[in-house]
């Protein structure tokens, strides 16, 4: 009985032994099951996806100019230790933090180390340690997507634009790479190799931001192509990091405000209108006799330290800046003719740049309010409930010099190829707007030389050629401690003065008095100018 009982249970045995084999041979060879364990020890790692890059106009790259490098730390694979003294400092951390990760990871390293046998892909830093147009380009967030600027304009366009890559490698648990084939690189979405161009010329924008930094505190120099209305350079300070956006946030020190979209009290700049709406009215003759203030709805009105011009005419006017004799303009003029000039030279009207980026619109008193002859008196010399964008003064001081038409400034040419800078998507240019003929722009051009001639814009005089332009000094209503006013300071121009082929505007915001006057950086800009034109 014993021996028939042990039989049967050899005989299962035998029988499980079979049912066992029969299925390990059948698991071996079902290609089902093979991809299914293969799938469970490949490990994906996302290579950081490089973002479409921004050129100027003659095809400078201006963003992503420098190579990075990025490593691939293995779990399990000694990484640690080997990678530490390649990982700049701010990312130690993180290699620490992740050294016991059940999967492999990225960190950033100082180059390339694939000759010391560690698995090496490279990128692009997005920005340079002296970042160029940061306001105008704007940054990004922390998951590198455009949230300020022409980076947030484009974001689609950009974030789209190159490979969306990854990393295979094989890794049984807890993380350990595989003997046998090294990570494989491969393409999840092709990306489209776009980028954008804008109308800057890289070697004007460094200039102007070199002088900038060399002479202003706050404020913005903008310059344009007179014959196109391309912006050349668009400058704001303080700059700011792109790389390091808290600093400024933290620092509270206004830095991420791009000066030349903000709107500001314009002060004398703004003459120019007057000055304009006169010659259309065929008022080209009025005069005044100035004693240094005029009354107006018994408010009192005066000129620049009470100074007493005597008897002006408009080129005197303009020249002396006489705040008295735009006063009486401004009445003789009267209400109607004085807003719409103003409002067909674009003042009330933010400029739209790309996508939803704009500038801001400043503002324009309607009709209604300047009806008030003291709001109107005001306004007559730039002051009062008129605020105004360096955008849109220089767009004015481009329909002075090119002969009359208004065109908004332009900041893009548009979409292009990454590669070959082909235009994909070109940006939609405004048809320019006839304003004021031909004669009253080059009467105007005229006074406006002799303001920097004869008149109180003499330090606007560049070393090489002659220049025309206003002068500009604005009420803020804001204080410093001691409860000194702090002022807008103004300079917009032409140069040369004969056949203009640039403006430019500088802006020197809420300070008592610039360490340089806002002429003498005009100055400084047309001298730059004619350097990079003569090689």
């Amino acid at each position: 009985m014993t021996r028939r009982r042990l039989n049967v249970v050899c005989a299962a045995l035998v029988l499980l032994f079979g049912i066992v084999l029969c299925r390990v041979l059948w698991i071996a060879t079902d290609t089902g099951y093979a991809v299914s364990a293969g799938a469970q020890t490949v490990s994906t790692t996302a290579l950081p996806r490089s973002r479409g890059d921004f050129f100027d106009r003659e095809g400078r790259r201006l963003t992503g100019v420098r190579q990075q490098w990025y490593a691939l730390c293995i779990p399990g694979d000694s990484s640690y230790a080997r990678l530490f003294p390649y990982v700049p400092y701010a990312q130690q951390s993180e290699l620490y933090d992740n050294r016991n990760s059940a999967q492999p990871f990225l960190v950033q390293v100082s180059g390339d180390l694939s000759a010391n046998g560690i698995y090496t892909y490279p990128g692009s830093r997005r920005y340079l340690d002296a970042p160029i147009a940061p306001h105008l380009i704007g940054y990004l967030d922390g998951d590198g997507h455009g949230v300020s600027g022409l980076e947030m304009a484009y974001d689609d366009v950009l974030s789209s634009a190159a490979d969306a890559r990854v990393v295979a490698c094989a890794t049984p648990a807890p993380g350990r790479r595989l003997a046998g084939p090294s990570p494989n690189v491969a393409t999840q979405e092709a990306g489209r190799g776009q980028g954008g161009q804008l109308t800057l010329d890289a070697q004007i924008q460094r200039a102007c931001e070199g002088i900038a930094k060399n002479g202003m505190e706050t404020g913005c120099i903008v310059v344009a192509d007179v014959d196109t209305a391309e912006v050349l350079a668009s400058v704001s300070v303080p700059e700011f990091d792109p790389d390091n956006i808290q600093k400024s946030i933290a620092a509270n020190d206004t830095s991420l405000i791009n000066r030349a979209f903000a709107s500001f009290s314009a002060g004398a700049v703004f003459k120019v209108v007057l000055a304009a709406a006169a010659y259309e009215a065929g008022l080209d003759w009025f005069t005044h006799d100035c004693t240094g203030a005029i009354e107006v709805a018994d408010q009192v009105y005066h000129c620049a330290s009470g100074r007493a011009h005597g008897t002006v005419n408009l080129r005197n006017a303009l020249e002396q800046s006489c705040n008295c004799y735009f006063v009486a303009l401004g009445q003789a003029l009267g209400v109607q003719r004085v807003h719409d000039m103003a409002q067909r030279l674009g003042f009330g009207r933010a400029t739209a740049v790309a996508g939803g980026l704009k500038t801001e619109a400043g503002v324009l008193p309607d009709t209604d309010a300047l009806e008030n002859v003291g709001q109107l008196a005001m306004f007559s010399f730039g002051q009062g409930q008129l605020t105004v964008t360096p955008v849109q003064v220089t767009a004015m001081m481009l329909t002075v010099a090119e002969g009359g038409h208004y065109r908004p400034l332009t900041f893009v040419r548009g979409v292009v190829d990454s590669d070959t800078l082909a235009l994909s998507e070109p940006a939609a240019a405004a048809e320019p707007e006839r304003v004021f003929g031909s004669a009253t722009a080059r009467v105007l051009r005229s006074m406006l030389q002799s303001v920097v001639e004869e008149g109180i814009g003499a330090a606007a005089a560049p070393a090489w050629g002659d220049a025309g332009g206003k002068t500009g000094t604005a009420q803020t209503g804001q204080f410093d401690a001691e409860g000194e006013e702090l002022l807008n300071y103004w300079f917009s121009g032409f140069y040369p003065a004969e056949e203009p082929r640039y403006v430019i505007t500088v802006l020197q915001d809420a300070t008592l008095e610039p360490q340089t006057s806002s002429a003498a950086v005009f100055a400084r800009v047309a001298d730059a100018l004619h350097a990079l034109e003569n090689g």
